[in-house]
């Protein structure tokens, strides 16, 4: 669910950001549930850039 991603992703700033090893496949269940507030804080989490994928984390360790 994501709201429990946000409580890490959005919780006290302590974390810049979470890595979600299955983010695609998280999308894709979140938005055939329909539920628009799943669907509205899956969709922060990404745009806000605190939620990203496993397959960035090489990238940003490489920063």
């Amino acid at each position: 669910m994501p709201t429990r991603i946000a409580s890490l992703a959005l919780g006290t700033g302590d974390i810049d950001c979470v890595y979600h090893f299955a983010l695609h496949e998280l999308q894709e269940a979140v938005y055939a549930t329909g539920n628009e507030a799943a669907i509205e804080s899956l969709e922060i989490m990404i745009e806000g850039e605190r939620l990203r994928d496993i397959s960035d984390l090489p990238f940003d360790l490489a920063i």
